[in-house]
């Protein structure tokens, strides 16, 4: 039996047969183009060619990304950091998310006061945390909720 695996959900499938890739499915306007060795073919349905071929279609599963690697003094970040320095005056550990960006943002979790509510919020930018009453940085969600 061949199984399709999907790349982008809806739109492309790899066909596999015994773990060696044996063709692919594309969508397309007004169905989709199937190749399976070497061999093009125009199919207006999955379930047609489900059926006829005996493709098997996997579950998609999105898998979320992993940023547990991003971090700046020894606080998490959202993304890969640049730019990385620790502002002694209010203890803050800032980055920014490109070489040449002039946006600043402050690594970990912060409790932030915004209309007389408290938010925690991850990685707020330097004017935020300028703007408002803040505590932080915490190393992580459960430790910021604790206050």
């Amino acid at each position: 039996m061949i199984k399709a695996k999907t790349v982008v959900p809806n739109q492309f499938w790899i066909l596999r047969k015994d773990d060696r890739k044996v063709g692919n499915i594309q969508a397309e306007e007004g169905g989709y183009q199937v190749n399976i060795n070497g061999n093009c073919a125009h199919i207006e349905d999955l379930a047609v060619l489900s059926r006829t071929i005996g493709i098997d279609f996997e579950a998609y599963v999105n898998k979320p990304t992993d940023n547990t690697g991003h971090m700046v003094h020894g606080y998490p970040t959202s993304s890969r950091p640049y730019n990385d320095v620790f502002d002694v005056r209010h203890q803050l550990p800032l980055w920014t998310k490109q070489a040449k960006s002039r946006s600043w943002l402050a690594a970990g979790w912060y409790r932030v006061k915004q209309h007389r509510h408290w938010q925690v919020i991850f990685c707020p930018k330097l004017i935020l945390l300028e703007r408002y009453e803040y505590q932080g940085p915490f190393r992580s969600l459960e430790e910021a909720k604790m206050i």
